[in-house]
């Protein structure tokens, strides 16, 4: 049961990367366009405004280092989140495999148990039989 929640757990998490890494690749399209605009745009740009074009170039440069980052530690996360479900995938499969071996390993002892019991009774039955037909044979003679 606690493998099952963390396997869930972990399944949520894979998906939120993914979700994450889907937003990253959205951004990263808008980036690239607004670069190709602002490069089309460079030549029309004069006077005062150019100093402001030149910044608003060097910010989209800067959120394209800052989202190269962003996308090596999602890659990061999504590497270290499909490591810790595979291993709980594998402790779950582990857990319930050990309890069906227990609970296999249970049973017989339990069938063998019954059979001994049966056996000894089945002894007690036999002496029970034979006293009684010593005492039958004994008011006789």
């Amino acid at each position: 049961m606690k493998f099952e929640k963390g396997l869930s757990t972990a399944t949520l998490l894979s998906n939120e990367v993914k979700c994450k890494q889907v937003a990253l690749l959205e951004r990263d399209i808008l980036l690239k366009n607004l670069k190709s605009v602002l490069e089309s745009l460079r030549g029309q740009v004069a006077g005062k405004y150019k100093d402001e074009f030149e910044e608003s170039v060097s910010m989209v440069d800067i959120l394209a280092v800052q989202l190269s980052k962003r996308e090596n530690e999602l890659l990061q996360q999504k590497t270290e989140v499909t490591r810790i479900a595979t291993s709980l995938k594998l402790a779950s499969e582990d857990g319930r495999r050990i309890v069906d071996e227990e609970r296999t390993n249970a049973r017989m002892e339990i069938e063998n148990a019954r059979a001994a019991v049966q056996r000894v009774q089945k002894v007690l039955q036999e002496k029970e039989n034979s006293s009684q037909r010593i005492g039958k044979q004994v008011d006789i003679d």
